[in-house]
Order: structure tokens, then C-alpha cells, then sequence
């Protein structure tokens, strides 16, 4: 199934009865392994709801990061050695994604411990920010920190139609992006599918 399919399909699938919904609780099937259609299409779905005009440069580094990890490592060396990650076996595609986005200044990532002139400062490092011509110092006066912070600021991105996400590492950072709302629903659904999250803050 390709990419295209694999969107629609998500986007058009019918939700369990009830009886169905019971039965899997009952007895929850594993979940698949993430195919190379399934990457693709988070990829490509993410490229595009960026406006990313390289989405398919973007799809070739997560997919050699799934494929020829040791390659990707080489390739990309000097900005993975800051998370770490200085052998074939601990490069991951999602991480790939997330990299790739921060190299297209499309996400932008922040230490838990922040305040919101950080958040302030952070976003309008993002392209879809400085596109939008957003004037974030509406948020200036806010004293508020940390996760509650993004959660404010997300507040004021939503009134204007966008919406603040986290993609999720497991980690004490948000690696932070700014979508249009309506995006980000169909791009839980293929993240889910690769067993990745984005999390959006809001109250």
C-alpha cells in the first residue's frame, strides 16, 4: 500500500463497534511493525503540513536512517554526537525526523526548564512563525514557566488557527512545532502507526 493510500485509509477508516472494541481489550493484538509506507507517509504528511518544499530529502534521510543507519550516523555526525548518539545502533527514525525537521528550522527543541521569553525566543525560530509574520510578544508580559508556558502559548496560537506540538522523544526537552490545527489530528494517526506521538499543548 503506499503512502497515499496509507493516509486515506486512516483518515477514512470506520471506528469498532462496540462488541469488536470489547473483545479487543479482551485479548489486545501486538502492534504491527512499522512499515516503510508507514514512514513515508508521516513523512511526506509532515512535509506538507509544513509546507517543506524538500519533503522528499526529508523522507530519504528518516529512510536511510531505517535502512543504512551507520551511513546516517556518518552523514550527519556532528549534530547527533550532541544527543549521544555515536553508534549505528542507537539511530532511530524518529529521531531522524525530528532532526531532519530542526535542520529545516521546522522544529525548534527546549529543556523542560524554561521560561516564556525561551518559548518566545524558540518560536520565532520556526519558519511557520516568521511565515505568519506572528507577533509573539503579545506573550511577553506572561510569568508563567515551564510546561505551563508552551501551554500558554499554545493558547495564542490556537486563537490565530495553529497549533503548538511537541513530537514526543521520551526525553526532558519539547522538541516543538507550529501546524495548522486541522493538521494535527491525521498526523497522530500516522504517528501512531509508527509508534511516535505529538503532543499538543494547549489549557
Amino acid at each position: 500500500m503506499g503512502w497515499l493510500n496509507k493516509i486515506g485509509q486512516l483518515l477514512g477508516a470506520k471506528a469498532p463497534v462496540q462488541g469488536e472494541r470489547a473483545a479487543s481489550a479482551l485479548a489486545p493484538d501486538p502492534a504491527p511493525e512499522p512499515t516503510m509506507d508507514d514512514w513515508q507517509a508521516l513523512c511526506m504528511a509532515l512535509g506538507q503540513a509544513l509546507a517543506l518544499d524538500d519533503r522528499d530529502e526529508l523522507w530519504g534521510e528518516v529512510r536511510q536512517a531505517i535502512e543504512l543507519p551507520a551511513q546516517y550516523l556518518d552523514r550527519f555526525a556532528d549534530e547527533l554526537v550532541n544527543r549521544g548518539m555515536d553508534e549505528p545502533a542507537h539511530v532511530t527514525p524518529w529521531l531522524a525526523l525530528v532532526e531532519g525537521l530542526q535542520r529545516r528550522s521546522q522544529n525548534v527543541e527546549l529543556d523542560w526548564k524554561l521560561t516564556m521569553d525561551d518559548a518566545i525566543w524558540a518560536l520565532q525560530q520556526l519558519r511557520t512563525v516568521q511565515q505568519r509574520g506572528l507577533d509573539l510578544q503579545a506573550l511577553a508580559g506572561s510569568r508563567a514557566l515551564n510546561h505551563e508556558a508552551l501551554q500558554e502559548a499554545g493558547d495564542y496560537l490556537r486563537r490565530q488557527g495553529l497549533a503548538l506540538v511537541s513530537i514526543d522523544i521520551d526525553s526532558d526537552s519539547y522538541p516543538l512545532s507550529v501546524l495548522e490545527a486541522s493538521a494535527v489530528a491525521p498526523l497522530q494517526a500516522l504517528a501512531a502507526q509508527v509508534g511516535g506521538k505529538l503532543l499538543p499543548l494547549h489549557n
